[in-house]
């Protein structure tokens, strides 16, 4: 491995191709990314196939590994950082539109996408792994996040980006997967910046804003990470109105519950119903107003009969 300068171009190539997914891959993937144009001239097959006879990866079960994770550090290492984010990019940006290849164009623009409304668009032969649409957005989403926002030109593409994250980061929270879905969710964050909340030309700008930082708080909710809560709710409170935020509001209230922080809870659990139109008195009621209160609900109950 120290001497990759003097290895054949495509073999090089797909070495860097299976270090930027990591340890390991599921064989399905690599087939999906042998038809784009970023596999070696000569696909992916024959070089895989030549860095196992040499001893630099196997393929147990699937899933194509380094034989060891100094290999797969030390390739990944070797490259620019900028021939990296490209790589994960294009790689990242090939998957991702094979889960939305069959999607109308309404439907892409949907926040609310299901993921029993993807599939893949090719047929699968005999004998070829079979990857789930869930699966392989989130692997196409960890690509796009390698790359990094800093990496991507022009705001579109970032919210796309960050809408891909949303997807994933819902996919984790309904599977109870908090950690990952708080990870998803901050990935977008980075990609479409706080600053959207303001700008009205961008396309569900701030649709888009509210779900990423509503799930960040229910996901830190859920990891006990309370002051975060905090942040990713205040936003919220800032931008959105206050129908919209009432459920960051209860997000929000659990968490500062969870600490034991009682008498907020109550204060704020009182201000919210004020609210909402119910009237609360300021003072609790005296005896004189408790009596009164009794002796009205005495001669209405009077009135009926069993």
């Amino acid at each position: 491995i120290s001497n990759l300068s003097t290895w054949p171009p495509e073999t090089l190539h797909t070495l860097r191709i299976l270090a930027c997914f990591g340890f390991h891959t599921d064989q399905g993937v690599l087939e999906l990314l042998d038809a784009s144009c970023v596999a070696p001239s000569g696909g992916l097959k024959s070089c895989i196939q030549n860095l196992v006879n040499i001893g630099v990866i196997e393929i147990v079960g699937g899933l194509v590994s380094f034989t060891h994770d100094l290999i797969q550090q030390n390739v990944y290492e070797e490259f620019e950082l900028h021939q990296r984010q490209n790589l994960h990019y294009d790689i990242g940006v090939f998957l991702g539109a094979k889960v939305f290849a069959n999607l109308t164009s309404t439907e892409t623009e949907s926040l609310e996408i299901r993921f029993d409304q993807m599939y893949i668009s090719e047929s699968k032969s005999a004998g070829e792994s079979v990857i789930s649409e869930r699966s392989l957005l989130s692997i196409a989403t960890d690509h796009i996040n390698s790359a990094g926002p800093d990496f991507i030109v022009g705001q579109p593409q970032k919210e796309l980006f960050a809408k891909w994250n949303l997807l994933v980061g819902k996919e984790m929270a309904n599977i109870s997967n908090f950690g990952s879905a708080l990870h998803y969710y901050e990935e977008g964050i980075r990609f479409i910046g706080d600053g959207v909340w303001l700008d009205e030309y961008i396309t569900n700008g701030k649709k888009l804003c509210f779900g990423l930082y509503e799930g960040a708080a229910a996901a830190s909710l859920a990891t006990r990470k309370g002051d975060l809560v905090e942040y990713y709710t205040s936003f919220i409170f800032q931008h959105a109105s206050f129908e919209n935020s009432l459920p960051s509001w209860i997000i929000l209230m659990l968490s500062i519950e969870s600490s034991g922080r009682y008498n907020e809870v109550l204060e704020k659990g009182i201000n919210l119903f004020r609210r909402l139109g119910f009237v609360i008195p300021l003072s609790p009621p005296g005896p004189t107003e408790i009596m009164a209160s009794l002796l009205s609900t005495s001669q209405m109950a009077s009135s009926f009969t069993l």
